[in-house]
């Protein structure tokens, strides 16, 4: 994921972007070099703490592990849990960001 699409996500969502940080790639192991470096993950800071956004395979990861936020943000049949989303593609990253968003409000 580039990080334009990282941010435009999180800010349309509308999560103050404090800072990003990127990260290699949570999926692929080590011997995968050139689709790790093609795709790497971020590390947002927002105002309800650190989330980790990236893709898999096919869907996007998204974590909120690292903020004080449990929350299950869809009922989707997708690998969910209180802390943790995948988001098959952009604009179910986006519903999914969002209901994080006024959840924490």
């Amino acid at each position: 994921m580039v990080k334009e699409h990282a941010l435009a996500l999180f800010q349309m969502a509308g999560f103050e972007v404090k800072s990003q940080h990127e990260l290699p790639n949570g999926y692929w192991p080590d011997s995968y070099v050139e689709l790790r470096q093609k795709n790497p993950w971020w590390l947002i800071e927002t105002e309800i703490g650190l989330v980790k956004i990236g893709w898999r395979k096919r869907v996007i990861q998204i974590s909120w592990r690292d903020t004080p936020y449990r929350v299950t943000v869809t009922e989707d049949d997708v690998t969910k849990d209180e802390d943790l989303v995948h988001a098959w593609g952009y604009p179910k990253a986006l519903e999914y960001l969002t209901k994080l968003k006024r959840s924490t409000a």
